[in-house]
């Protein structure tokens, strides 16, 4: 890419839960959380920093991980 830095829309969900290799589909079933939520969360047209407590640790139990890291 001639040597310049591309922005990157890739979400911190979005990378985790590609990197568990779940789809949106199986996160939302395994997590509680609705599947269009999560789909506004990794497309970026929702925050997810602003989500609430009971969403995001829902997702970090569900993909290991700790809420800082979904909401970097």
């Amino acid at each position: 890419r001639n040597g310049k830095i591309f922005y990157t829309s890739i979400t911190s969900l979005s990378h985790i839960s590609k990197k568990r290799g779940l789809s949106q589909t199986q996160l939302a079933n395994l997590s509680g959380v609705p599947l269009r939520t999560i789909k506004s969360y990794e497309q970026g047209t929702v925050d997810i920093s602003k989500a609430q407590a009971e969403t995001l640790y829902a997702l970090s139990q569900t993909l290991n991980c700790s809420i800082e890291d979904l909401i970097r």
